[in-house]
Order: C-alpha cells, then structure tokens, then sequence
C-alpha cells in the first residue's frame, strides 16, 4: 500500500472513530478502495451488495464536486460526500453515512417497506432503521466541514456549504444525473403546523425573495412530519407537498400575484406531483414549488420600478447587516447621489435613506418574530450604534416597540 492510500485509511478510520459513524472511500470508477462500516449493517433494500445503495443515493463516483454534499437516498438516509484532491488531482469520494435527522417511526417504516415491496424483510428493515445514527442537520453539516478540511485542508463555512448544496439543488432541475434532496415540509410532532416555519416559508413566498430560499437552513425535515399515509411512505410525503403547494399559492397571490396565474400553477403542480413515484422526484418538485412561486411575486414586484431602482431594492436587501448608505448605492449603480435621489423618490416614494431604514426594521421583525436572538443582539446585527435608537425608529415605523412586538408575534412564545 503507497503512502498516500495509506494516509486515506487513516483519515478514514480517524472520521469513523470520531463520529461513530460508518466511511467508505470509492475511487472515480465506482470501486470501493477502503471501508470501515463500524459494524453498521447494510439496508436489506439494497439486497446486501455494497454498490447498490450508489443508485438510491444517485451518486456517480465519476463526479468531484469541492464542496461537502449532503444527500438523501430514496431510503430517507442521509450521506456525507466529500470530493478528496491530491494536488488538484480527483482521487476519489469519502462517503460517511448512513445518518437519520430524525428516528423514524414504525409507521414511517412500514411505508418504506411497502412502497418497495420488501414485505418479506420487514423485520431486518425495522432493525437496520432503528440502528441509524440519529444526527441532525446542523450537526452534520459541521461533521462535514471537519471530514472536508481533513481530507482537502480547506477549511469551508457551514452556510456556504448549505447555499452550494442549495444550488446544487437547483441545477438538478435540467440535470437528471444528480439527486440533492433537501425537502422542506409544513407540519412537524403528530397533528399541528409548525407554524414557526410556516409563516418564514410564507413571508418568503410573498416578498418573492428568492435568494433568501437559497440562504434558508434546513429547519424541517420529513421523517419528523405527521404521517398522512401508513400505508405508502410516497402517499404521505405527496399529501405533504400538495399543502405546501394550497398554502404558497395563496401566499404569492398576497404578494401580487394575479390570481389566474396563481391557480394554474397551483393545478398545474398538483397535477404534477400525483404523476410521480419517486421519493426524490417528489422532494424535488417540492423545491421548484418553492422557486417556482417566489420568481413569479419578485417578477411582479420588479416590473413595478425600473431596472436602476430594481438594482438598487436587491443591493439594499443584500446588504442589510452592513452599513451602507446613499453614496455606496450611487457608486454602485453608476450615478450620482443627487440624480439617485431624485429618481429613487420618483419611482419608490420614498427617500433612499428612508428606504433603507425602512428594509433594516422589516428585517429586525423577522428576527423578533421567528428568532430568539436577544433585541440588544438585533440592534448590533443590523448596525444601529445605540439600542434607544434602534428602539426609537422601530416604534416610529411599526408603532409599538421591538420588546412588545416579540411578545405579539413570536410564534415559539405561544406554544
């Protein structure tokens, strides 16, 4: 054995020992050249070959990718992917997994196993589930921060690997090769809404920010939904969506959406769903559902105002936490700040200054209502020196203050 495969089998045991969890390394032809499964069966649906979980996972060993991927396979695990590079040369992929964010009930189980017709291996299924490290989304994401710097000694940022696997995700739309499945549901315990998550989603929909969806974490998932189906784990997950679908339709249309447009989309998504069968096919409908409807309120919203003012709104919105101000838009549109002035006033209504404090405090209210993020802590976030100030614009703009308005909206306070 070289050196260098050396160095990669140890690297490997060091991420098994570590996280108790299971490392295989594959080659770009699909080999498996070292594995350390600690003692973690095989899922009995991949019938005990080791290379057929690459189709549920739709994983292509050829593929390098330099970043951490997080992927769901059609089974509801979830895998680590990680890229390994020795002077810029694709030497091969750690796969570290499986994980589960949540344990799956037997309900949820006998699901899977009907949907696959494993009927005569419920008991080894049970068994393999109810074996699975229980990791939740944050956690693994930071997991694969450490295996990507162990591996590559580059050291990557968890949101930045949450917004590529993020467009990952998008690009899989015209791209059939590939499967990130990062799906986001409505309900969560047994009967209620997450409302928390509910109205962030909702929010989104209706401002049409759509390069906020690409920022959004991974707060739900799935196996943690009610169950709307026992007998079919495909059946529950579409019920799902089709809610997802009802409620951001008639978010978009609170957005500015016309009606006629709303609802065909609306018919047209849930025609859509009903026509699939396959778990990652559904989850990633769910997403486009999404996109879908936040492109079409923020194409509504930038048809309203030029392109110079439009440019301005998203350079406002994407620099909220900083400090900005009227000459830094100027420059970075190319005019002057007296023309800007006079042409932002036009169109929006309002001075830029105005419009930037006005952006600032919307944010600030999201914070309060769908955070616990400490007021003082807010105030600092968004750039405002002196918390009584703060205090005082917010009451000017929303009428009461911050304090008041958490203790009206903060939706984890009302459980």
């Amino acid at each position: 054995m070289s050196s260098y495969s050396e160095n990669i089998k140890n690297r490997c045991d060091l991420v098994a020992e570590t996280f108790d969890l299971p490392v295989l390394f594959i080659n770009p032809d699909g080999k498996i050249i070292y594995e350390n499964l600690k003692n973690q069966s095989l899922n009995p649906l991949y019938e005990n070959q080791k290379d057929k979980f690459f189709n549920p996972l739709n994983f292509d060993a050829s593929v390098e990718y330099r970043f951490p991927v997080i992927r769901k396979s059609l089974f509801t695990e979830k895998y680590i992917l990680i890229s390994v590079f020795n002077n810029q040369i694709f030497e091969g992929t750690v796969i570290v997994g499986p994980t589960l964010s949540f344990p799956l009930s037997e309900d949820r189980i006998g699901g899977i196993i009907n949907d696959s017709r494993a009927f005569f291996y419920r008991e080894k299924v049970l068994h393999y589930y109810r074996s699975i490290p229980i990791i939740g989304s944050e956690k693994l994401i930071n997991i694969s921060v450490f295996v990507y710097h162990l591996f590559n000694n580059h050291v990557l940022s968890p949101k930045s690997i949450l917004r590529e696997n993020s467009t990952l995700t998008e690009e899989i739309k015209s791209n059939e090769k590939f499967n990130l499945a990062v799906s986001h549901n409505l309900q969560s315990n047994t009967t209620h809404y997450d409302r928390l998550f509910e109205k962030k989603i909702l929010y989104i929909i209706k401002e049409g920010r759509v390069e906020e969806l690409r920022e959004l974490s991974i707060t739900k998932e799935e196996e943690e939904a009610s169950i709307l189906s026992k007998a079919s784990y495909l059946r529950s997950l579409k019920n799902h969506i089709i809610t997802l679908i009802t409620l951001v339709s008639r978010a978009s249309i609170d957005g500015g959406l016309h009606e006629d447009i709303a609802f065909s989309l609306h018919d047209s998504f849930i025609q859509h769903v009903e026509e699939l069968d396959r778990l990652d096919e559904v989850r990633r409908l769910a997403r486009e559902v999404l996109y879908t409807f936040a492109e079409k309120v923020k194409q509504v919203k930038d048809a309203r105002y030029s392109k110079t003012i439009t440019t301005c709104k998203d350079f406002i919105y994407k620099h909220v936490y900083e400090e900005i101000n009227h000459s830094d838009i100027a420059d970075f549109v190319g005019l002057s700040p007296k023309y800007l002035s006079v042409l932002f006033k036009k169109e929006v209504g309002m001075t830029v200054s105005e419009y930037i404090q006005l952006t600032k405090i919307d944010e600030a209210k999201k914070l309060l209502a769908y955070s616990k993020t400490p007021i003082s802590e807010i105030c600092s976030l968004l750039n405002y020196h002196d918390q009584s100030y703060f205090t005082k614009v917010f009451k000017k703009v929303i009428g009461i203050t911050p304090k008041l308005y958490r203790e009206r909206h903060h939706l984890l306070e009302k459980k």
